[in-house]
């Protein structure tokens, strides 16, 4: 064992004394809440979803394991959040009371948010994004860089914040290296904001780019004429067996709490992983009179690849041999390395107590207290990716598309350091300043070409990739970790490899519908740990593709106060029309099994694929045609409400066509929501339903009226709908806003989870022999003597029958035989909070405003409403739009006030449809043999359209008046 040095004692004008879970504490200055919990010895002070004990992993704010309630505000980063005077931190439960008074408003909601106009915008204030930001500043450029930490420098030139971190630092080359660099930049004039969360940005269709700021002033957007994203990376180690235990954590996490705030990360520590930072981490750790345990390293010891160290000498020899003395530095100091072994498992009872290793020698049980995981680092390039830049897969890893300089596929956009790819601290200080000056020239500003630091970046590119020659990880070590099916993928949603394997083995073929189907990916990270597991298993690595292989990053990229980004917005008066995707979203080149078929449904959502199910089960041939994955656009992408009643913008003047149409659609609507609830009951499936109720809120007597008027004709309708008043309003929900004075309650209306329904249908429809093909255009239809003829992507397929059930691209399909299906698409937006205990019951609307609000199971909360979203011109794909979330949001905490104690945690579009507020049904009379199933409110409508669409093809009696749904309804408005 090797010895311990002596605890240096902080001073007592250092100290602050904090109260933790009752107990008092006391912290030293400068810390955060995490280090000087870790600093008392203890792992454990946070929970998991399934109230698990949970504890610091990353460090740096990526993982949301560490959170903690302080002072009464929920879901507070230990890892981010300083120590102050007096501060009290409680465990949190996965689902808090949000209507406990003791809970307090994460921020105020403000009037407006400030828009800042600057030259260049630098996210991140590491070694990239500073060497960029003094670069252009002193070359007259205006240039701001925010970044989330306390203190600039990143991840590499961390600064002591404690005076006991600077007392173990002592004359620390790299941390002094780092203070020369900001205090240098700070000279130039830059202005370096701190604490700053990146949370979302914009590329409008002008070329001007808006990012979403939060930071303790509260919510900002920044319009920079130039961005460089400097957000470097994160480690990502793989999935072992209790790896989410308190006391696992990155070795990245371990070496900030030493060199930032002087705590030594547990007592008997392992680290493991891949490459030179566990070197340097072990090394470090000893020094401050920490006890490693053994280091354990994924490659082969450097003196069993004599070539590979040769080449590394010849690279940098002094950095070549700095690393070898390290390596002598741990063997002298008795710390065993097992070279070419992995973590297989990590067991414990409340924490870490053994770790299981594999390597050449066979397995080994280690006991510790504290496990460090190193390596496998990812670009943090979510920004780039939702700005639109380029991306290529490279060495399985998705990284955008650069120049030297950083210059992206968009000229504006450049990407330095390790968001661009892993390469160290030299090599983000080289392209950084490279990126500065490209910069400046943009901004037409006189530089000068700068062939040393090319020359540099080149030397310090040869060494990396000399280095990590060295370091590579044997395959033998990589096929260790990941094989126990019991091991956690999904850290957030505590989603196991069995249930992913099994989902993907009977239900799921892409990462899109597996992350559907687990929940994997839907946590508070946005997929950054489990994400390439999930897609592994998913088999998505096949294919070269961002979309097919990576799950799409949401805005907003980390969690974000729901009351900071609430701003009253006009309300609008109806759909935003928007062009359709041009291309396909996923390419498959596999022909297609399909020769000749009775009935061809085009468009797998809820109405196509329950118009398959009850075809089949009627023994109608019939099969599904999908451009995308089954489930995968607006059916896999609502919010799940099931309305029994109008909305507020599909009655009076704002309707479309006055409301008419929609008011003939309600009887469809009520009854759908009958056979959801059958077909849950009969298929075995827990659909995630409930009739709980709908609420739409007045808050004048001028809403009253209105719904008084609205309630009258859906009770002519047959809906069973009231007026309500104010007592028995606040009796039924007493968590929403004392306002109101009463609403229209509606018994019929509910929720229901889509993710999980669609799905039952589709197991359904394929259980009774409906075929379902996904990935697979359409690109013409012609009508043959015996039918159609339809030209796919993947092959010819005739059909006697067609149904055109593709929604919002069901004009696109009727245009192929030259028909005018006047369908429009419409991207709508939604937003999910994170879970709180139970607080509303009904589906809950408002009478003058866009919103639909209710809680999930799992206790989020889904807000939507008809929100316009925008169109994605790089991915093809409905994205939401800052305003919409804005206006959203405001609404919704505007009805529940509780809200205001939440996060929100991610956004989402699909591309909804606008038709004339009635479904279009029935054979289309200008085409014998062409059906056409298209419906907006088409999630609850869905079922009913199937049913009803079978039984208009086989030629049977529906029962029902239809001829209100009739394409030829539209006939006169043509003439």
């Amino acid at each position: 064992m090797p010895p311990v040095s002596a605890p240096i004692q902080s001073q007592p004008d250092q100290r602050v004394d904090i109260v933790v879970d009752g107990v008092a504490v006391t912290a030293e200055r400068g810390m955060t809440i995490a280090a000087a919990i870790e600093a008392g010895g203890r792992h454990d002070f946070s929970r998991g979803l399934k109230e698990e004990p949970r504890g610091i992993f990353c460090g740096m704010g990526v993982c949301q394991d560490c959170l903690v309630t302080v002072d009464g505000r929920l879901s507070q980063r230990a890892c981010m959040t300083a120590v102050r005077p007096g501060m009290t931190i409680e465990r949190p439960g996965s689902r808090p009371v949000i209507v406990d008074d003791a809970i307090s408003d994460l921020a105020a909601v403000p009037e407006t948010i400030e828009t800042i106009q600057t030259d260049l915008l630098v996210i991140g204030a590491g070694p990239a994004g500073l060497s960029a930001a003094e670069a252009a500043a002193l070359a007259g450029a205006r240039v701001t860089v925010v970044d989330e930490r306390s203190a600039a420098g990143g991840q590499y030139f961390k600064q002591p914040l404690t005076a006991l971190a600077a007392q173990r630092l002592g004359a620390d080359e790299q941390a002094r290296s780092g203070a020369e660099l900001v205090d240098r930049v700070r000279r130039a004039g830059v202005t370096i904001v701190a604490g700053t969360t990146v949370w979302g940005a914009e590329s409008r269709a002008d070329g001007t780019i808006v990012v979403s700021c939060y930071g303790p002033a509260g919510a900002s957007y920044y319009m920079p004429k130039m961005i460089v994203i400097a957000t470097g990376a994160h480690e990502r180690p793989p999935a072992v067996a209790g790896w989410t235990r308190p006391g696992v954590m990155t070795a990245g996490a371990a070496q900030t709490l030493l060199r930032s705030y002087g705590t030594v990360a547990g007592k008997r520590i392992v680290i493991a992983g891949n490459g030179p930072l566990n070197i340097q981490v072990a090394i470090e750790t000893i020094k401050a009179g920490g006890h490693v345990v053994a280091l354990v390293e994924k490659a082969q010891a450097p003196w069993k690849q004599p070539a590979a160290a040769l080449q590394l000498l010849a690279a940098d020899k002094m950095l070549a041999v700095n690393g070898m003395r390290q390596v002598i530095a741990l063997r002298a100091a008795g710390v065993p390395i097992h070279w070419e072994s992995a973590i297989t498992s990590i067991d414990g009872q409340a924490g870490v107590e053994t770790v299981a290793i594999k390597g050449p020698s066979g397995a080994l049980t280690l006991q510790a207290d504290t496990v460090l995981i190193g390596g496998d680092f990812v670009p943090s390039n979510e920004l780039s990716r939702l700005l639109g830049c380029g991306h290529d897969i490279v060495d399985g890893k998705l990284s955008a598309i650069c120049k030297a300089d950083g210059e992206t596929t968009l000229p504006h956009v450049h990407v330095v350091g390790e968001a661009a790819s892993f390469g160290g601290a030299h090599i983000a200080m080289a392209a950084g300043r490279l990126a500065g000056l490209a910069v400046a020239r943009k901004l037409g500003l006189s530089v000068p070409r700068d062939d040393k630091t090319e020359r540099r970046l080149e030397r310090h590119r040869a060494f990396q990739k000399a280095l990590w020659a060295v370091f590579a990880a044997r395959p033998s070590a990589n096929a260790i970790a990941g094989q126990d099916d019991n091991a956690i993928i999904c850290r957030c949603e505590g989603v196991t490899a069995k249930t992913l394997k099994a989902l993907a083995t009977d239900s799921a073929d892409d990462i899109a519908t597996l992350k559907r189907l687990s929940r994997a990916g839907m946590g508070r990270c946005q997929g950054r740990y489990c994400g390439d597991a999930v897609a592994a298993i998913a088999g998505a690595r096949r294919a070269k593709s961002e979309t097919r292989g990576f799950l799409a990053p949401q805005m907003p990229l980390r969690p974000v106060p729901l009351a900071a980004l609430a701003v009253e917005k006009p309300e609008w008066g109806g759909h935003k029309r928007a062009l359709l995707p041009e291309r396909p979203p996923l390419e498959n080149s596999e022909p297609l099994p399909l020769k000749r078929v009775s009935t061809l449904v085009i468009g797998a959502g809820i109405a196509g694929l329950s118009t398959a199910l009850f075809l089949a089960r009627a023994g109608e041939d019939v099969a599904v045609l999908e451009r995308s994955f089954p489930n995968s656009l607006a059916s896999g992408g609502n919010a799940g409400s099931l309305h029994a009643q109008l909305l507020s913008f599909d009655h009076g003047a704002r309707a479309e066509g006055g409301g008419g149409a929609a008011a003939q659609t309600l009887p469809l609507q009520r009854d759908s929501i009958t056979l959801w609830g059958e077909l849950q009951r009969e298929l075995g499936r827990d659909f995630e339903m409930k009739v709980t109720g709908g609420l739409m809120v007045a808050e004048s007597d001028a809403h009253m009226r209105f719904l008084q008027e609205k309630v009258s004709v859906e009770q002519q309708a047959g809906i069973d709908c009231r007026l309500i008043g104010r007592d028995e309003l606040r009796q039924m929900e007493p968590a929403l806003s004392t306002q109101f004075v009463g609403a229209a309650f509606c018994s019929q209306e509910g929720k229901i989870n889509p993710l999980v329904a669609t799905q039952g249908i589709l197991d359904a429809a394929k259980a009774a022999g409906a075929r379902i093909f996904g990935q697979c255009e359409v690109m013409a239809i012609t009508a043959v003597a015996e039918g159609f003829e339809v030209v796919t992507s993947r092959g010819t397929v005739h059909a006697r029958r067609v149904v055109n059930a593709a929604g919002a691209f069901s004009s696109r399909i009727g245009g192929l035989l030259g028909l005018d299906v006047p369908v429009f698409g419409a991207p709508l937006q939604m937003v999910v909070t994170e879970a709180a205990a139970p607080t509303i019951s009904c589906l809950v609307a408002h009478a003058d405003r866009h919103l639909t609000l209710k809680q999930a199971a799992n206790g989020n909360f889904i807000i939507g409403g008809g929100w316009t979203a925008g169109l994605d011109p790089v991915h093809q794909h409905p994205r939401p739009l800052l305003s919409s979330i804005e206006g959203n949001l405001w609404v919704a905490q505007h009805v529940v006030p509780a809200l205001r104690k939440l996060h929100v945690i991610r956004s989402w579009a699909a591309m909804n449809i606008n038709i004339d507020g009635a479904p279009i049904l029935g054979e289309d009379p200008r085409q014998s043999g062409f059906f056409n199933a298209v419906t907006s409110n088409g999630y609850t409508l869905g079922p009913l359209v199937g049913q009803l669409t079978a039984q208009l093809v086989l030629g049977r009696e529906t029962g029902r008046a239809l001829n209100p749904f009739s394409i030829s309804r539209f006939e006169k408005g043509r003439a």
